[in-house]
């Protein structure tokens, strides 16, 4: 045989074996697909907007695995979709698959699951999961829950209805929200039950991670109802105009007062008149000063002076209003400046000082120059007068103030001359102080109530907080 020969021969012998033997980067090729056994849901009947779990064993004995991937499916629609990594020749697999409702879910919807599994050389094999159920969740009512705070219950049009609806609102005309099944004793959103938001410019379940949905009534002052479809997923808002006992900071005008930003409106208030409040001001964590104010519900209160023309100062930091009148003086009112009081709010001083640095929830000072030097205290009865404040400063727990019969330092009231009854903080004999030298005791910083009687020239003061329902509820 000659040496040509014998090459072509050598040649095509190596040819054959390279591809018998033809490797890859996964070592020789061997023809296989994954099997798929014993794939299951539990539970096989559940409600949309809650998780089942699949179970499954996927296993190829000759090839490497690398993917399940998964789609559920009811109708013509993909409910939800994914993959689950797997390895090795065999995988047990155990999977929480949380299934939305979607807009238009018929109820006992037949559902079932596409399985596809694949190996690294490309094999692949497919399985459907059927027998599953799908139904609608059934709400007793649900929580229309604001960015800003506002809560209101949106209830059911007819029994078993999809259709529920919060009237008498008195949110803003546009909002951020969120839908919630339930809520935490707090009173904010539970997220073990089902929450609907912003999917995409349209409204879907979310969970915490998931964004507000937005609302909006052209050509409106406030927003006055709110109806949700929970089968279309729609709502719809409806508007209204303000009316002349309405209190909404639409009406107020920006003003810089001591280095704060204020809304403020001067209008006439009538003692024992209710007031309904809209927007920001219906906000559970805005404190009308209780002095002038009861507040009867989320959004009314009751105005406790006298009628009369009064200034109200809205502080947006703060989360508080209180009233001026142009030129307090005695007898209806005291006035009391110094260090360390301030008008009640629910904001801590860590939160004022990331706006305001150097503030916290104490504001007055020696001086009458604008209504944050002092504050006021409302004649309740003949020559008796109240003023909750909070006292004293947290950063020294320091106080020490005086009351005026006007802003020309009139006819001051001497700690020395009144006996004190109640919360034992106040001493001397000048100023009404709350030391902090060495040696004193500690005054806690919160909010109090101080009564003064000028007929019996005693001073009863209270803590005004915890204890108040108002403080607690509203």
């Amino acid at each position: 045989m000659n040496i040509a020969r014998k090459t072509v021969i050598i040649a095509g012998a190596m040819t054959l074996l390279l591809v018998s033997c033809k490797n890859d980067d996964y070592g020789p090729r061997k023809e296989s697909a994954p099997v798929i056994e014993a794939a299951a849901v539990t539970p096989s009947n559940f409600t949309f907007g809650d998780s089942i779990t699949l179970t499954a064993t996927v296993s190829d004995p000759l090839t490497t695995l690398t993917m399940l991937s998964y789609e559920v499916v009811a109708g013509d629609r993909t409910l939800t979709s994914g993959e689950i990594p797997i390895g090795g020749t065999e995988q047990e697999i155990s999977q929480s698959l949380f299934i939305p409702l979607l807009s238009n879910q018929p109820n006992n919807a037949e559902v079932h699951i596409n399985l596809l599994a694949t190996n690294t050389l490309k094999g692949t094999s497919t399985h459907q999961v059927t027998g599953i159920t799908g139904k609608r969740p059934v709400y007793d009512q649900l929580y229309l829950i604001t960015d800003k705070g506002g809560t209101a219950i949106l209830r059911p049009q007819a029994s078993g209805s999809d259709k529920f609806k919060a009237d008498g609102l008195t949110f803003d005309s546009s909002f951020r929200y969120r839908i919630a099944e339930t809520l935490h004793v707090s009173g904010t959103i539970d997220f073990s039950g089902h929450v609907y938001g912003n999917v995409g410019g349209r409204i879907g379940m979310i969970d915490e991670a998931g964004e507000s949905a937005f609302s909006y009534v052209a050509s409106s002052d406030y927003t006055k109802s709110f109806l949700f479809d929970a089968y279309s997923f729609e709502v719809t808002p409806t508007g209204s105009k303000l009316g002349s006992d309405d209190l909404s900071l639409r009406a107020f005008t920006d003003q810089d007062i001591d280095g704060e930003s204020f809304r403020t409106l001067k209008r006439t208030l009538e003692k024992g008149k209710s007031y309904s409040l809209f927007g920001d001001l219906a906000e559970r964590i805005v404190l009308f000063n209780p002095d002038f104010f009861e507040r009867t519900a989320a959004n009314k209160v009751t105005f406790l002076g006298q009628t009369g023309e009064y200034t109200l100062y809205y502080n947006p930091v703060r989360k508080n209003l209180f009233v001026g009148v142009d030129n307090p003086s005695f007898p209806d009112y005291l006035l009391a400046c110094g260090w360390g009081l301030g008008y009640p709010t629910r904001v801590t001083s860590t939160q004022i000082n990331s706006v305001y640095p150097g503030k916290g929830r104490t504001h007055t000072q020696w001086g009458f120059g604008n209504v944050m030097n002092y504050v006021l205290l409302r004649q309740i009865e003949t020559g008796v007068y109240q003023g909750t404040f909070y006292t004293p400063n947290d950063h020294d727990h320091y106080a020490g103030f005086k009351p005026f019969e006007n802003t020309g330092w009139g006819n001051e009231k001497k700690a020395g001359a009144f006996t004190f009854t109640g919360e034992p903080i106040i001493s001397g004999s000048n100023d009404w102080t709350i030391p902090n030298g060495e040696g004193d005791p500690v005054i806690e910083s919160t909010h109090y109530r101080f009564t003064i009687n000028l007929n019996n020239m005693t001073v009863h003061i209270e803590k005004w907080e915890s204890q108040n329902p108002e403080y607690t509820t509203w």
